[in-house]
């Protein structure tokens, strides 16, 4: 049974710092988004916006059904926060589609504006949920990998 929780540790570990790594990948994927809003491009603006879209429902949907499963089972002791988490998804899913209707709309001023509110919120969300892992890992009882940001 040791054996297995160790190698849980170390699978959850890789999967932490995954984490952290698709959460550079959807900066860089918003980066998309403001560089075709700069130039003006509603188009552009629109198929940016839906990549961004799609990788950040994707990675909403692989914590919400994989990691927080697995990191409440290694860490009961965290579920509060990690609930938190999840209903922080559900709110940022809502907004995310208010985004993405003034995409719809080639609103480009509307949506620049609510894209900014938006990830706003969005990188206070993941610098909390990293805080979180970081806590996690922390714990006396045979600490998971650090994060590497």
């Amino acid at each position: 049974m040791a054996s297995e929780q160790a190698g849980l540790r170390r699978r959850m570990g890789r999967e932490v710092r995954r984490i952290s790594s698709q959460h550079r990948q959807l900066d860089s994927l918003y980066a998309l988004v403001a560089a075709a809003l700069e130039r003006g491009s509603a188009a552009e603006a629109q198929l940016a916006f839906a990549r961004f879209h799609d990788a950040l429902e994707a990675h909403f949907s692989l914590e919400d059904e994989l990691y927080v499963p697995a990191l409440r089972g290694l860490r009961p002791e965290f579920d509060a926060e990690l609930a938190g988490l999840v209903r922080e998804h559900d709110g940022l899913r809502r907004e995310m589609q208010s985004v993405r209707d003034e995409f719809e709309r080639s609103d480009l001023d509307g949506g620049a504006d609510a894209l900014e509110r938006f990830t706003d919120r969005l990188t206070a969300h993941e610098e909390r949920e990293e805080r979180l892992l970081q806590s996690i890992q922390g714990q006396p009882d045979g600490p998971l990998p650090r994060v590497d940001g």
